[in-house]
């Protein structure tokens, strides 16, 4: 297997009761590559981004998993913590926990590795990254639902994983702050060849920062994946989504993609 494979899925079929979600999807992820997972709500992509990153039941799921080129069911937690971290949709945190704790929590796999004062630098250096260095010792419950999200994906850049799983990480974020993401996204990943793989429902931002795209179209568990220039076009999106979609050119050369 090739060095800069971090994670295949092979033959893998997600169902949610009579319900087929994704039926046989083959889906290699490189080293360095961005993927945009885009579908209709219920399509199945939060449910794939825990299945792949072992956080989901695997009484709905059929196929396999692989990490570096081992099988998820026999990779231990800490094994899949220093592969991938991922954000949650929606990001829990905890009564009485600063901002800073947040992040810090998700270094835990490497605290034997490095001296406690480097993780706070890590940490911190995360923070504003993240534009949240300034509520580090904001409590969880005082932040408003954008901060959160911005604490939790730079507890995801604290931990410095091949690869980040976001599921809607532009999610109750501003629009500077969704752009600065995803350059954020886009410097780790050609810097550090960070893989990213992350839900998106903001269309008009997939040619800001992604590489390649899982287009689930809601037919039967039927899915479209390739690179950005191969898949993404107003017909496969009326497909994902339901409704027709236009494209423009911005006169800095983005395509944007808006509801017709």
């Amino acid at each position: 297997m090739s060095d800069d494979i971090l994670l295949q899925v092979q033959n893998f079929t997600l169902t949610m009761g009579d319900r087929v979600l994704i039926s046989d999807l083959n889906w290699t992820v490189r080293a360095g590559e961005r993927w945009c997972v885009l579908g209709q709500n219920g399509a199945g992509k939060s449910t794939l981004l825990k299945a792949i990153a072992g956080m989901k039941n695997q009484l709905y799921m059929h196929g396999n998993i692989q990490w570096k080129g081992k099988d998820l069911p026999l990779c231990t937690p800490q094994e899949l913590s220093k592969l991938r971290a991922y954000g949650e949709q929606f990001p829990l945190g905890g009564m009485g926990l600063r901002s800073l704790d947040i992040v810090l929590a998700g270094q835990s796999p490497w605290r034997d590795q490095f001296p406690s004062g480097q993780y706070l630098d890590q940490a911190m250096a995360a923070l504003a990254r993240c534009d949240v260095q300034h509520l580090a010792d904001a409590s969880w419950e005082s932040l408003s639902g954008g901060e959160r999200q911005r604490v939790s994906l730079a507890a995801c850049f604290a931990q410095s994983t091949p690869v980040l799983i976001l599921d809607e990480p532009t999610a109750h974020l501003d629009i500077h702050h969704q752009i600065a993401l995803l350059d954020t996204l886009v410097q780790a990943s050609e810097s550090c060849h960070q893989a990213v793989i992350a839900s998106l429902h903001e269309i008009s931002l997939i040619d800001r920062g992604f590489t390649h795209a899982l287009i689930l179209t809601g037919e039967a568990g039927g899915y479209l994946l390739g690179a950005i220039e191969e898949v993404i076009n107003p017909l496969n999106l009326e497909k994902a989504f339901g409704h027709s979609i236009l494209e423009a050119t911005t006169n800095t050369g983005i395509r944007v993609y808006v509801p017709a």
